[in-house]
């Protein structure tokens, strides 16, 4: 298994790694971006006046205050000394992985909340706002037009391998393009034999948070997205927590079945008939939620996905 995942205590630092050639510098993206990344934070809140250098120190992890601004550089400079870190060691030459971080950032001056981004490859951050899809992330794939006149410009070759249609058109979902007929990604920490075509550079954006009508968030490798949209993925997310009761593990005959009978009750209509007992419809809810990525995974799963899935 070569994916990995990554969330802080607060859950404002989540991040997802697909490997590729070996796990180490997935599981090594998995151990030491996040600290990186507050390291960069402490240098930065001092650097910019926003902290005392021997008391920031003294801060919890998760109790740190940055602006935003101060945030976003501390994420770039995580990226980037850690994939300097990565492509020191010499054995890991073939080896790289995807990183997605997705930050959620409140201004300690004004309390606006901001949903921060940071990605290079095809790992993919999508937010549910009011039930639609929007990405957070842009997939760093060879075939994508900035990509693609960037590795050609430094004398790469970006070609389709898979199946075309009569026309020679490459018929999608058939294969995949390719750099120097080697990887799919155009962008990865590591992956040292492959530079300068492939980049390590994070592509940074933000979103202004919406309270009222943002929902939540999935991070996920391409196993997922290689078979579902985002939109799908958003929507099935709604549908199972609006499923039947009977239709998931904590359903079934008796309450403790297998979740493999058909739903019988729709949860809509399973909490009216529970409302003056909120204990048990939090726990069945908080219960559907824990095991989401799960079913996102199985769900990859069913229809066909051959890469490893992290969610």
């Amino acid at each position: 298994m070569e994916d990995e995942f990554f969330v802080s205590p607060s859950a404002t630092f989540c991040a997802v790694f697909d490997g590729h050639g070996g796990s180490k510098v997935s599981k090594f993206l998995k151990e030491k971006l996040h600290k990186r990344y507050v390291k960069d934070l402490r240098r930065g809140m001092v650097a910019k006046g926003e902290a005392e250098g021997g008391e920031v120190e003294k801060v919890d992890d998760e109790d740190l205050k940055p602006t935003k601004d101060t945030a976003i550089s501390a994420l770039s400079s995580a990226f980037a000394h850690t994939n300097d870190e990565v492509m020191k060691v010499s054995r890991w030459s073939h080896q790289g992985s995807t990183a997605v971080v997705c930050l959620f950032h409140e201004d300690p001056l004004t309390s606006k909340s901001t949903i921060v981004t940071a990605n290079v490859g095809d790992s993919r951050a999508v937010l549910s706002r009011d039930g639609k899809a929007v990405d957070l992330t842009v997939d760093h794939k060879p075939n994508d037009k900035r990509e693609r006149e960037r590795i050609k410009s430094l004398g790469g070759k970006v070609s389709w391998f898979g199946y075309r249609d009569k026309r020679g058109r490459p018929i999608p979902g058939s294969g995949v393009y390719r750099i120097n007929g080697n990887l799919a990604v155009a962008r990865a920490i590591g992956d040292k034999s492959e530079s300068p075509f492939v980049s390590s550079l994070a592509e940074v954006l933000q979103l202004p948070s919406d309270p009222e009508n943002d929902q939540f968030v999935v991070l996920a490798s391409d196993g997922l997205w290689d078979v579902m949209s985002s939109q799908e993925a958003v929507t099935f997310v709604h549908e199972m927590m609006r499923g039947g009761v009977g239709a998931l593990p904590q359903g079934g005959q008796r309450g403790q079945g297998t979740g493999t009978r058909p739903a019988t009750l729709k949860i809509s209509d399973w909490t009216t008939h529970h409302s003056d007992d909120r204990v048990i419809i939090r726990s069945a809810l908080s219960k559907r939620k824990k095991f989401m990525a799960k079913f996102l995974v199985e769900e990859a799963m069913r229809r066909g996905s051959s890469d490893n899935t992290c969610v």
